[in-house]
Formats: C-alpha cells, structure tokens, sequence
C-alpha cells in the first residue's frame, strides 16, 4: 500500500463501491468494515464473497481487460483504500511477459468460476425452497385415498423422482463444497 494509493474513501451500509458490467478505472483494498462482492445469476444478486479489513478487491477487471464481472456493495461502514488502474497496470507491465500470461490466466479461470459460483448459489436456493415446499405430503395421502389406483401410483412416482432430483442436487453441492475447499487450499497464499 505504497505509493500507488492516493486516497481513502468511506462508504456507508449498501453504498455501491462499484456495479457489474461497468468499467475499471480503480481497486480497492479494505482498511475496515466489509464489502460483499455480488454477481447477478438467473435474473437475481448473488453474494460470491465478502471482504474484510485488508483484503482487495476490483483488481480482476484490470488484469483481464474487461468490464467488472461483479458489483461492490459496503456492508455497514467501510474504509477503502484506492488503488488507481494506471499505477497498478504500470506495476504490472514492468513483470515478465511469462507472468503477466500467467495472471491472465489466473483471472479468466477465477472469473469462470465465480460465475459457475454465482449459477449454483441459485440454484442451490432454488432447491432448499422447493424442499420448503415438499414439506409434509401426508395431507396428499391421505386425499389419494380415495383416488383410482393408477392416479396414487403417478403421484408416488413424481414424489419419488422428485425426493431423488432434491437428494442429487444436495449431492452435487455437497461435491461441489469439497472441490472448494480443494480450489481455497491450493490458491492459498503461503505464509512464512
């Protein structure tokens, strides 16, 4: 947080630091408070991380010279710190070719998964409301008692499809916390 920074700003509770799809022109490194990084999938905001005092965050846009692939919103009051594109893109261009590449990389494999992220958060919500939903069919069973055979046996068909389709899915996302977890533990800096 050297020279590169020339200014602080203070943000108040869902003060938007910046929006999806727009362009970068500076990052930010948090000094106190939090920010949640939220990206929109199937038509609604998903939260896909939360920074904290000294984490930084708005730096992808720049590496991967394209518009921001989330929004920034302070999640009660927050201090940031600015880091400016031009100084960061100078710092950047002064790295080896076979490195800036390598970055490159690094955010078009993160920016693909933040948006894999983002589709699964929702529908993993959609599951738990169509678990929320399922309830309690006895109330069903019982209405089926008087019903024709063949109709009883459709519904516990669909009944059983459905309970299986809600235990994959909880499957998958048990899987896919696993993988994660994987992903966090490679990609963690190392400490010393």
């Amino acid at each position: 947080m050297d020279q590169t920074i020339v200014r602080t700003q203070k943000h108040r509770n869902g003060d938007v630091l910046f929006e999806e799809g727009t362009w970068a022109f500076s990052a930010y490194i948090v000094k106190s408070g939090k920010v949640n990084i939220l990206k929109q999938a199937d038509g609604k905001q998903v939260i896909v991380a939360t920074m904290k005092a000294g984490d930084i965050f708005g730096e992808m846009a720049f590496l991967g010279g394209t518009k921001r692939t989330a929004s920034a919103v302070a999640d009660g009051d927050v201090e940031v710190a600015v880091i400016w594109q031009d100084m960061f893109m100078e710092a950047l261009n002064e790295l080896s070719p076979d490195v800036r590449y390598k970055l490159n990389g690094l955010v078009s494999d993160l920016t693909g998964l933040t948006e894999i992220y983002a589709r699964l958060s929702s529908a993993i919500h959609e599951v738990r409301g169509i678990q929320a939903r399922m309830g309690d069919l006895r109330p069903i069973d019982k209405e089926l008692d008087k019903s024709p055979d063949y109709l009883r046996r459709v519904v516990d068909a669909l009944v059983v499809r459905l309970r299986k389709a809600v235990d994959g899915c909880t499957r998958l996302s048990n899987e896919i916390e696993t993988a994660h977890k994987s992903v966090e533990a490679i990609a963690a800096p190392a400490k010393g």
